[in-house]
Order: C-alpha cells, then sequence, then structure tokens
C-alpha cells in the first residue's frame, strides 16, 4: 500500500453561476488560500472576505455564500512508483455536498452524499510528475431547491428543501442553530495505489459468549485486481487472523474464495465490555493479513469488545417495556443528546470530544444519542466512547421531516446505510441503529388519520435501513425512529418518547411527574450560555437579556419569552445580565432534575432517561448543558448528582413527602439516610430521623414516607428538608427539599468563608463555609474555565463544602480571581 496525502494547502475561489456576488465581495472570484480539510466560510474567514458569522448578527452578513459554486484546486507530484501499482485510488472521507471531481482537466467523478467516502480509480488520469486536481462544489441550496421544485415540496420542519440533499440537515438551520450552509473538502482527501488485492470493511462479529468462552466471527470483503494465471483464481490467497488480549491471543488462517473471506476464533475467558458505572471496557484487537503465497500483501487492524446487547419489550400493566440489556443485565440509561460541536466540523479538535465525552463519563452518564440532523461524527468520537463506556444511539442522518422516495434518492439510502454499518459495526459503543428524529411523529401528529407508512420516506426507515443493519450487522437492535412505538409514534405506553409538552409546549417541569413514557429519549429546558462565551461574541450594549443581538443568539420562535416565563415561576424575574443567565440555569438544571429524578424512581417501568442535549455548535441559549466554549452550566454540575449511581430522591404527593432510593449498580447497597428539618439560621436541625436502608440491586425504592402535617409549626419559607445518604461502599446522594419556589423563600443575609489549599501538580481544593444557609453557590475564577468537581452547590448553616479543581494559576492568584454568588432575595 502507499498513500498520497493530498490535505493542505489549496487554492480556491467562488464561480456566479446563479447570482452574482454582492458589490463588495467581488474579490471572492479571485483564487485564495484555502485548507483542507475545511468549509467555504472558514476559508473566506482566512482570507478576510467574511467576519466571524457567530460575532453579534454577523450571521446575517453571509448568507450570500450557500448560492454559490465554489472551486478548489491544487497540484500534486506523482512518483513513477506510485504508478506502478495495479490501482491507484482518489480516496475522499467527505465532500460537501454536490462535488465534481477533475483531474488534469479530466472528469473522474461527481458526488452528492457529504456522509460517505468515496473511492475512484484514477491511475489513468494521472501522470509521472506534476498534476492538477480540481473539485467544483455546487451550490447546495439551488441544488436542492431545483430538487423539490421538480419532484414536490414534503411536509418538513425549518427549510424544506434540505430534505431533498444528503447533507447534515442543521447547516441550513435549527432551532438551536444558525444557518451556515457549507461546502468543502470536509474529511482527510488522498491517493491510496495498490496491486493485486486489498482487504476492506473487516467485522469483527459476536456470535456467542460466555464466561469460558466467546466466539467471534472475523470477516472482509477482498478486492482483487488481477491474478497471475487461470490456476492461481481460488487458491491464491489467504487470510490470517490473530487476536491479541491481555492475557491471551488466538491465531487462524483460511484460504479465500471468491471476493471476500470470514473464519471464526475462539476466545477463553474473555473480558466483557461494560458500560460507565457497570465495569471495564476491555478492548481486543484484530490484526488481519492477507497474503498470497504467504507473503503479506495487505493488513487491516479491528479494535473490537465482546459483549451482547437485547432490546427488551415485554408486556406489562402499563403496556410494552423498552429495555437495554448489555451482558444479560438491565441498563437504565442515563445521558445526552449530541449536536455538532461546531458548524464548521473541520475546526473541531480531538481535544473538543475528548473534554465533551470525559464531562459526560464524569457526570456518570452511560449513554449519547448522536441526533439524526447532524453527521455521523468522526472516528475520534466512537473510540471515546468505546474507552469511556459511553453506549451510543445512533441515528441515521433524517430528521424532522418527510423525505424523497424517488429511486435515486432511496438508491443513496441504501449505499449511505451500508457505508455507516460498515465503518461503525466494530464498536461496541454503538448499541442501538435508530432511523431518524422526529419524522413519523411529526407526520402522524398533522396527520392523525393517517399511519407511518403513510409518509413519504417510510420505506427508508421501515425497509432500506433495518435490512442495511440486519445484513451488514445483525449484533444490534434496530428501531425506526426517536420517537417511535406501535400506534401513536410518541406513545407513552410502548416504545421511546420525546418530551416537548413540557417547555415547548409552554408548561413548567413540575408537569415531567406526569409522564410516564417507558424510555424518554429526548426532553430539555433551555438555559444561557455562560457570561464569559457570550461577552466572546458581544459588545457591552448587546449584554441585556432582550437586545437584538442576545435574540439573535436564541433560535427557538419564542426563546427568550419562554426564558423569562419560566424564571418567572421560580424566581424573581432579572434583568441585570449575569443575573439572568444565572437564574436561568438554574432553572434548566432543576428542570432536568425533576425530571430525571421521576424517571430514575420509576425504574424500569421507564428505562431511560437522555435529556437534549449535552453540547452546542455556536454561542446560544439552548438547551446544552455544556456551552459551545466547552463551558458547563449548572445543569451539568446538577447532572452529576441526579445521575449518581446510588440517588436519595424526594417526592411529594400532596400532603405526603416521599424518600426513595434508587440503586444502579449490579450489587444490593446497604447504606444509612440522616433526614432532617432545617433553618436557614441555625446549624443543627429542628427534627432529624435516621434510618438504615438496603437498596436492592438495579432497584428503585419508597424507603419512606412523611406527613408534612406534623411540620405545620415551622415557617415553611424560613425551613427546608434535608437528606444524606452514605452506603458502606463510601458512595453518598445528598439533597434537598423546599416546600416554596425561590422567589418566595426568605434567605437571611450569609456570609461565606473560603479557604484555598494548594494539593500539587496544579491541583486545589477550595474549602467554603457559611454562617448561615446559602443556596446555589456559584464558584468562578476571573480569566480562568476551571471546571469544579461541584458547582451551584446548597450549604447548610454552620457547614462546610470542599470543591476539587485543577489550575496552572497560582495560590495567591487565584485567591484574587475567585468569585461567588449565590441566590440572594
Amino acid at each position: 500500500m502507499k498513500k498520497l496525502d493530498l490535505n493542505g494547502k489549496w487554492q480556491f475561489k467562488a464561480i456566479n453561476k446563479y447570482t452574482t456576488l454582492p458589490k463588495k465581495k467581488r474579490h471572492a472570484a479571485l483564487w485564495m488560500n484555502a485548507s483542507v480539510p475545511g468549509t467555504v466560510h472558514t476559508d473566506l474567514m482566512s482570507n478576510n472576505v467574511i467576519a466571524d458569522p457567530f460575532y453579534r448578527m454577523n450571521e446575517n452578513d453571509v448568507q450570500w455564500i450557500d448560492s454559490h459554486q465554489w472551486l478548489y484546486k491544487r497540484e500534486f507530484a506523482v512518483s513513477p512508483s506510485l504508478l506502478k501499482e495495479d490501482s491507484v485510488q482518489l480516496v475522499t472521507e467527505g465532500l460537501d455536498t454536490y462535488a465534481s471531481i477533475r483531474i488534469n482537466r479530466k472528469n473522474v467523478a461527481e458526488t452528492s452524499n457529504m456522509f460517505i467516502e468515496h473511492r475512484f480509480d484514477v491511475k489513468k488520469f494521472l501522470r509521472s510528475g506534476r498534476n492538477t486536481i480540481e473539485i467544483l462544489f455546487d451550490s447546495p441550496t439551488v441544488r436542492s431547491k431545483a430538487l423539490e421544485k421538480k419532484h414536490g415540496a414534503l411536509r418538513v420542519a425549518l427549510e424544506p428543501h434540505r430534505v431533498y440533499v444528503r447533507k447534515a440537515q442543521y447547516s441550513f438551520s435549527w432551532d438551536w442553530g444558525p444557518k451556515l450552509t457549507t461546502s468543502g473538502i470536509w474529511r482527510n482527501i488522498f491517493l491510496r495505489a495498490f496491486s493485486s488485492a486489498r482487504v476492506k470493511n473487516p467485522f469483527a462479529k459476536i456470535v456467542s459468549v460466555t464466561k469460558e468462552e466467546a466466539v467471534v466471527e472475523l470477516s472482509v470483503e477482498v478486492e482483487r485486481l488481477s491474478v497471475r494465471s487461470p490456476s492461481d483464481k481460488k487458491d491464491s490467497l489467504q487470510l490470517r487472523a490473530f487476536i491479541a488480549g491481555e492475557d491471551s491471543s488466538v491465531e487462524h488462517t483460511v484460504n479465500i474464495n471468491g471476493n471476500s473471506a470470514k473464519l471464526t476464533l475462539h476466545i477463553l475467558r474473555p473480558k466483557l465490555w461494560w458500560p460507565n458505572g457497570y465495569g471495564e471496557q476491555p478492548m481486543y484487537k484484530a490484526v488481519l493479513s492477507l497474503l498470497r503465497d504467504g507473503e503479506e500483501i495487505d493488513e487491516i487492524e479491528v479494535p473490537f469488545a465482546i459483549r451482547t446487547v437485547r432490546l427488551l419489550q415485554e408486556k406489562d400493566k402499563e403496556g410494552t417495556s423498552f429495555v437495554v440489556e448489555i451482558n444479560s443485565e438491565k441498563i437504565f440509561c442515563k445521558g445526552a443528546d449530541w449536536i455538532p460541536s461546531d458548524n464548521f466540523l473541520p475546526r473541531i479538535p480531538d481535544s473538543t470530544y475528548e473534554r465533551l465525552l470525559r464531562l459526560a463519563k464524569d457526570a456518570h452518564m452511560n449513554m449519547i444519542r448522536v441526533w439524526g440532523g447532524g453527521i455521523y461524527e468522526q472516528d475520534v468520537f466512537y473510540n471515546l466512547c468505546d474507552r469511556l463506556g459511553l453506549m451510543v444511539w445512533q441515528d441515521f442522518m433524517y430528521a424532522c421531516g418527510a423525505y424523497p422516495e424517488a429511486s435515486w434518492f432511496l438508491k443513496q439510502a441504501k449505499d449511505e446505510a451500508e457505508s455507516v454499518v460498515n465503518r461503525l459495526r466494530n464498536h461496541p459503543s454503538v448499541v442501538v441503529w435508530c432511523g431518524n428524529n422526529e419524522c413519523e411523529w411529526l407526520f402522524c401528529t398533522e396527520n392523525p388519520d393517517k399511519t407511518p407508512d403513510d409518509m413519504s420516506g417510510a420505506k427508508i426507515f421501515r425497509d432500506i435501513l433495518p435490512a442495511a443493519c440486519s445484513k451488514y450487522d445483525g449484533t444490534r437492535p434496530y428501531w425506526r425512529s426517536s420517537p417511535f412505538g406501535d400506534g401513536f409514534p410518541n406513545d407513552e405506553s410502548n416504545g421511546t418518547h420525546h418530551q416537548w409538552f413540557v417547555w415547548s409546549g409552554w408548561k413548567d417541569y413540575k408537569q415531567y411527574e406526569n409522564d410516564n413514557a417507558r424510555f424518554v429519549s429526548e426532553f430539555g429546558f433551555q438555559a444561557p450560555a455562560n457570561r464569559k462565551t457570550f461577552e466572546e461574541v458581544t459588545i457591552a450594549a448587546d449584554r441585556h437579556p432582550q437586545s437584538q443581538v442576545m435574540e439573535h443568539h436564541n433560535k427557538q420562535v419564542e426563546g427568550t419569552e419562554r426564558l423569562v416565563r419560566f424564571q418567572a415561576a421560580h424566581y424573581k424575574v432579572a434583568t441585570d445580565f449575569d443575573e439572568f443567565i444565572y437564574k436561568g440555569q438554574l432553572v434548566q438544571a432543576e428542570a432536568l432534575k425533576c425530571a430525571v429524578e421521576h424517571w430514575r424512581r420509576r425504574k424500569f417501568n421507564t428505562a431511560g432517561s437522555i435529556f437534549w442535549q449535552l453540547n452546542d455548535c455556536w454561542p446560544v441559549s439552548s438547551w446544552a448543558v455544556v456551552d459551545s466554549a466547552l463551558r458547563p452550566k449548572a445543569g451539568y454540575y446538577f447532572a452529576k448528582k441526579f445521575f449518581s449511581p446510588v440517588l436519595m430522591s424526594f417526592k411529594r404527593i400532596g400532603n405526603t413527602l416521599e424518600v426513595w432510593v434508587t440503586n444502579d449498580m449490579l450489587k444490593d447497597v446497604d447504606g444509612k439516610i440522616e433526614l432532617s428539618l432545617r433553618s436557614f439560621v441555625k446549624a443543627k436541625g429542628v427534627w432529624t430521623k435516621k434510618l438504615v436502608v438496603n437498596a436492592l440491586a438495579n432497584s428503585s425504592s419508597r424507603v419512606l414516607e412523611l406527613e408534612l402535617s406534623q411540620f405545620a409549626k415551622y415557617d415553611s419559607t424560613e425551613h427546608y428538608f434535608s437528606g444524606r445518604l452514605l452506603t458502606a461502599d463510601g458512595l453518598s446522594s445528598e439533597n434537598r427539599y423546599f416546600l416554596h419556589e425561590p422567589k418566595h423563600l426568605h434567605f437571611p443575609k450569609a456570609k461565606v468563608s473560603r479557604q484555598l489549599t494548594d494539593g500539587g501538580n496544579g491541583s486545589f481544593v477550595l474549602t467554603l463555609r457559611a454562617n448561615k444557609f446559602v443556596k446555589n453557590v456559584r464558584v468562578e475564577i476571573e480569566g480562568d474555565d476551571a471546571v469544579f468537581d461541584d458547582n451551584y452547590l446548597d450549604i447548610d448553616a454552620g457547614s462546610t463544602k470542599r470543591l476539587h479543581f485543577n489550575s496552572c494559576l497560582s495560590v495567591g492568584e487565584l485567591k484574587r480571581r475567585i468569585r461567588l454568588r449565590w441566590l440572594e432575595q
């Protein structure tokens, strides 16, 4: 195998086929420097043709870009040795989207799918020495609108023409993202040369697993180019497989007949891969070597893991369950939905994936849902999920609309599905294939007299995608949509559920407790991004909750109005910019807490709670708990508590306050709970109760009921219930219940002292002590984005809290920069 990298320096310019350039942008028709992988928008920014679209309202000034064609070119040198190989392929891992490729002024190919790799044999177009490649990107907007006009408009949310192009749907705008419809070479591009044959699409399929042995079927496809003589056609090639584990290895060789090969290996005493919180994530590696007469001519490595996946759907008194089972253990799925982390995909560094997914793991999440309006993520994403134990619910890239059923589109859907399944099937983290996001739900909502099969595009989700998953994988369940089930697609009694009656339907988060869905794969509450993040894209005059710029940075219709409405329900509404952000983030945090604790108490009647969303693609008020600058919001720190492996929570029914313990561990947990009714000003509780609990493995149960009438003599605006569970293994869960909304509580004037200790190697401990009760203490370090192990926390009167964090600043500098804020009414 020989490879020639074509990434790096290119040139590009605009082609005015459909419309003329804006008067001040005419120079965009001249050749400019480009960087590959990249996008036309980032290249235009690098050449100072456009300003940052994220800044203020600059997005409005760049809407001309997607109406033009963009021509990219570069020169490259080809060595004589490369041309001696039987085949020289041009490999494009990602072209966005309508691309016409020319080499040395000869037409090579055209592409129309952003999501998949393309390979073309280009040897006949190449010459020794200097060569030129050109890629012309047609306007995705003009092309998709032309297809819509030709084939007919479909019922689609947002930009309706988007469904005609196999491109990241969010690039046409979404209710959390800007309209930045990109073009460009967004993934790697290179030449690959080889002779004779090569292997591709390896698969390590787990056939069966016991404690004593795992049976693994290894298979590859073989791309043959030539044979030396007719007698060599059948038996001239061999496949050798070697599996390496931590304490064992196996090897086997088979002859190859035809264009594929498979062999079966047995791994003794296999080590199983488990989701985060349930065990370790050991990985194996298979090395598949292609041999001709004993000589290796190609090799491919396949990391994989050993685990089993089942989707349990059993009839019960509420309908039909929906439970993900890993290695024969039921898993309550805890996590968040995932969108692309930038509108300009090639500039997302690996460190961003590392930061976000580690934050997810540290918050006790065990599942990430890759949403169907974005992309099939980069390899680094799935590799990290494998390593961190984050199960992946993988949507196919269809979202919020009907899709065409023209034959050319169905063929694209089939080719894409096969490519995606082949690419991702070896990742143990991928546990569910899902056909789309919300397509059937929206269709049936608008057409209550019809069924999902009446929707245009139903053939894709009913037939094409499950067939590809079965044929090319067969080890994971396929689910038609999120949400989907028998009957109405968003029914609570079965299947998966999206809860948007709350928030989007203007209903407050207390209504979550009326939702008894079986698996909630999407729900959420908005909050502003952090102040520092907004300061990077605004000027001082913009920093008001209702400024035009701030409302531009909230893409939901009436999004700002909802932020005010729900803040008013719980807090005294703020107009100060920082206070509005602070209280807005607390509303989101409390909303997610209310929902998740409710659904976890229902374990396994509800078997999953996946909130919308973990991350953001630009600076915005949205449903994310980590903003686009990778700064956690209050909701993230709350998630670390409401997703904890052992959870103590309160539930009020009328005049009764219930105490629940939820245990996600696969073993019984013994512990002690200390409950107290506390005042805001006294260090000791005015009423205390201790109880011993035994939480059964993988269960949730009510452990105590309190009649609130017995506490009527205490002022309910100045007292609250506090509970702390401590297990024999050292796990803890702390929770509080307030009898009124914060806006009606009488918080005292309090003082919080601080002590900073240097732990060495950049680690620090901040000890906070409150003389009176303080609620939702936010700790920030001016000029430093340190992530604390806890934040936005409550401190009881006379109590201390210790926060751990890392920083490159000195103790003295940190002391000067630490800022505290808490609720004061």
